[in-house]
Protein backbone atom coordinates (compact mmCIF):
# COMPACT_ATOMS: atom_id res chain seq x y z
CA UNK A 1 0.00 0.00 0.00
CA UNK A 2 1.39 3.32 -0.48
CA UNK A 3 0.80 6.45 1.99
CA UNK A 4 0.65 10.09 1.00
CA UNK A 5 0.59 12.61 3.99
CA UNK A 6 -1.11 15.64 4.11
CA UNK A 7 -1.55 17.50 6.83
CA UNK A 8 -4.93 17.57 9.29
CA UNK A 9 -8.15 18.89 8.95
CA UNK A 10 -11.17 18.89 10.62
CA UNK A 11 -13.09 16.37 8.51
CA UNK A 12 -10.59 14.23 9.02
CA UNK A 13 -9.26 14.37 13.07
CA UNK A 14 -13.44 14.47 13.74
CA UNK A 15 -14.03 11.11 12.01
CA UNK A 16 -10.62 9.30 13.56
CA UNK A 17 -12.29 10.64 16.99
CA UNK A 18 -15.79 9.57 16.86
CA UNK A 19 -15.42 6.55 14.84
CA UNK A 20 -11.64 5.09 16.06
CA UNK A 21 -11.90 2.42 18.21
CA UNK A 22 -10.08 -0.38 18.69
CA UNK A 23 -10.82 -4.25 20.17
CA UNK A 24 -10.01 -5.82 23.28
CA UNK A 25 -6.18 -4.37 24.53
CA UNK A 26 -5.73 -2.05 21.95
CA UNK A 27 -9.05 -0.23 23.57
CA UNK A 28 -6.35 1.99 25.59
CA UNK A 29 -5.38 3.85 21.98
CA UNK A 30 -9.35 4.53 21.17
CA UNK A 31 -8.76 8.13 19.97
CA UNK A 32 -11.39 9.55 21.56
CA UNK A 33 -9.19 10.11 24.61
CA UNK A 34 -6.83 12.28 22.19
CA UNK A 35 -10.07 14.87 21.01
CA UNK A 36 -7.62 17.81 22.17
CA UNK A 37 -4.60 16.84 20.43
CA UNK A 38 -6.47 15.60 17.11
CA UNK A 39 -8.44 18.64 16.53
CA UNK A 40 -6.07 21.14 17.82
CA UNK A 41 -5.80 23.49 14.59
CA UNK A 42 -2.36 24.69 15.38
CA UNK A 43 -0.85 21.11 15.36
CA UNK A 44 -2.13 20.35 11.32
CA UNK A 45 0.55 20.36 8.86
CA UNK A 46 3.12 21.14 12.07
CA UNK A 47 3.17 17.76 13.64
CA UNK A 48 -0.26 16.23 13.04
CA UNK A 49 -0.70 14.44 9.54
CA UNK A 50 -3.55 12.60 8.12
CA UNK A 51 -2.42 9.46 6.52
CA UNK A 52 -4.18 8.48 2.86
CA UNK A 53 -3.68 5.50 0.91
CA UNK A 54 -3.26 5.63 -2.99
CA UNK A 55 -7.13 6.22 -3.56
CA UNK A 56 -7.35 9.13 -1.17
CA UNK A 57 -8.84 6.85 1.61
CA UNK A 58 -8.01 8.18 5.09
CA UNK A 59 -6.44 4.64 6.55
CA UNK A 60 -4.04 6.14 9.97
CA UNK A 61 -2.63 9.41 11.62
CA UNK A 62 0.60 10.66 12.30
CA UNK A 63 1.93 12.63 15.08
CA UNK A 64 5.30 13.99 15.89
CA UNK A 65 7.38 16.42 18.15
CA UNK A 66 10.29 17.37 19.83
CA UNK A 67 11.23 16.04 22.95
CA UNK A 68 14.01 17.33 25.29
CA UNK A 69 15.70 14.58 26.71
CA UNK A 70 17.31 16.58 28.98
CA UNK A 71 14.28 18.17 30.99
CA UNK A 72 12.01 15.03 29.90
CA UNK A 73 9.54 17.92 28.12
CA UNK A 74 8.51 18.80 24.71
CA UNK A 75 10.19 21.46 22.82
CA UNK A 76 8.36 25.16 22.89
CA UNK A 77 6.99 25.32 19.14
CA UNK A 78 9.21 28.70 19.10
CA UNK A 79 12.33 27.53 19.98
CA UNK A 80 11.88 24.15 17.13
CA UNK A 81 10.58 26.73 14.58
CA UNK A 82 14.31 28.79 15.37
CA UNK A 83 16.20 25.62 15.31
CA UNK A 84 16.60 25.04 18.99
CA UNK A 85 16.49 21.71 18.92
CA UNK A 86 20.05 20.65 20.85
CA UNK A 87 19.37 17.90 23.44
CA UNK A 88 16.07 16.67 21.66
CA UNK A 89 14.56 13.39 20.05
CA UNK A 90 12.37 13.77 17.47
CA UNK A 91 9.25 11.86 19.04
CA UNK A 92 6.74 10.16 16.99
CA UNK A 93 2.91 7.98 17.66
CA UNK A 94 1.01 7.10 15.00
CA UNK A 95 -2.36 5.19 14.64
CA UNK A 96 -3.84 2.51 11.88
CA UNK A 97 -7.14 2.89 11.09
CA UNK A 98 -8.84 -0.53 13.16
CA UNK A 99 -9.88 -2.26 10.62
CA UNK A 100 -6.62 -1.97 8.89
CA UNK A 101 -4.47 -3.79 11.95
CA UNK A 102 -3.40 -7.56 11.86
CA UNK A 103 -3.88 -7.33 8.43
CA UNK A 104 0.46 -7.08 7.14
CA UNK A 105 0.42 -3.59 7.19
CA UNK A 106 1.92 -2.33 10.21
CA UNK A 107 5.69 -2.25 8.62
CA UNK A 108 5.08 -0.72 5.60
CA UNK A 109 3.04 1.79 7.52
CA UNK A 110 5.62 2.30 10.39
CA UNK A 111 8.22 2.40 7.92
CA UNK A 112 6.67 5.22 5.60
CA UNK A 113 5.80 7.18 9.07
CA UNK A 114 9.05 7.47 10.01
CA UNK A 115 10.76 8.37 6.72
CA UNK A 116 8.02 11.31 6.17
CA UNK A 117 8.53 12.32 9.98
CA UNK A 118 12.17 12.20 9.55
CA UNK A 119 12.22 13.88 6.63
CA UNK A 120 9.70 16.54 7.46
CA UNK A 121 12.08 17.91 10.76
CA UNK A 122 14.98 17.81 8.90
CA UNK A 123 13.64 20.26 6.04
CA UNK A 124 10.94 22.25 8.25
CA UNK A 125 12.71 22.51 11.58
CA UNK A 126 16.38 22.08 10.88
CA UNK A 127 16.32 18.63 13.04
CA UNK A 128 20.46 17.03 13.18
CA UNK A 129 19.58 14.87 16.47
CA UNK A 130 21.05 11.41 16.09
CA UNK A 131 17.49 9.79 16.34
CA UNK A 132 13.46 9.52 15.82
CA UNK A 133 11.95 7.66 18.99
CA UNK A 134 8.71 6.41 19.96
CA UNK A 135 7.08 4.69 23.45
CA UNK A 136 4.95 2.09 23.32
CA UNK A 137 3.23 -0.39 26.16
CA UNK A 138 5.30 -3.35 26.62
CA UNK A 139 2.65 -5.36 26.81
CA UNK A 140 2.15 -4.33 23.03
CA UNK A 141 3.97 -7.26 21.57
CA UNK A 142 2.33 -6.81 18.02
CA UNK A 143 3.56 -3.25 18.09
CA UNK A 144 6.67 -3.85 19.73
CA UNK A 145 7.84 -6.44 16.86
CA UNK A 146 6.66 -4.51 14.56
CA UNK A 147 9.18 -1.73 15.61
CA UNK A 148 11.73 -3.73 16.14
CA UNK A 149 11.48 -5.23 12.63
CA UNK A 150 11.63 -1.50 11.40
CA UNK A 151 14.63 -1.02 13.13
CA UNK A 152 13.63 0.61 16.47
CA UNK A 153 15.65 -0.78 19.51
CA UNK A 154 14.62 -0.66 23.25
CA UNK A 155 16.31 2.30 25.21
CA UNK A 156 14.26 2.31 28.09
CA UNK A 157 11.47 0.36 30.32
CA UNK A 158 9.70 2.14 33.14
CA UNK A 159 6.16 3.02 34.01
CA UNK A 160 4.16 5.01 31.74
CA UNK A 161 0.53 6.16 30.81
CA UNK A 162 -1.28 5.83 27.75
CA UNK A 163 -5.17 7.86 28.39
CA UNK A 164 -4.01 8.34 32.31
CA UNK A 165 -4.24 4.75 32.01
CA UNK A 166 -0.94 3.11 33.90
CA UNK A 167 1.29 1.05 31.87
CA UNK A 168 4.34 -0.96 31.58
CA UNK A 169 6.21 1.21 29.25
CA UNK A 170 9.24 0.83 26.85
CA UNK A 171 10.86 3.32 24.48
CA UNK A 172 12.66 2.33 21.60
CA UNK A 173 14.58 4.58 18.81
CA UNK A 174 16.29 4.46 15.69
CA UNK A 175 19.14 6.16 14.26
CA UNK A 176 18.40 8.77 11.81
CA UNK A 177 19.92 8.97 8.26
CA UNK A 178 21.48 11.84 7.65
CA UNK A 179 20.20 13.29 4.06
CA UNK A 180 24.17 13.64 3.32
CA UNK A 181 24.14 10.30 4.13
CA UNK A 182 21.48 8.91 1.85
CA UNK A 183 23.12 10.19 -1.70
Amino acid sequence: MDFRFVPMNAAYAQHIVAEWRYEGQYAIYDYNHEAEHMLDEDEWGNGLFAVLDGTGELVGELSFWFLDETKDDWVPRADAEAGKLEGSILWIGFGLRPDLTGKGLGLPFVNACTDFAVKFAQERYHYVGEYVGLGVAKSNQRAVKVYARAGFEPYWEGPGAINDQPIDAVHMRKQVLRPEAAR
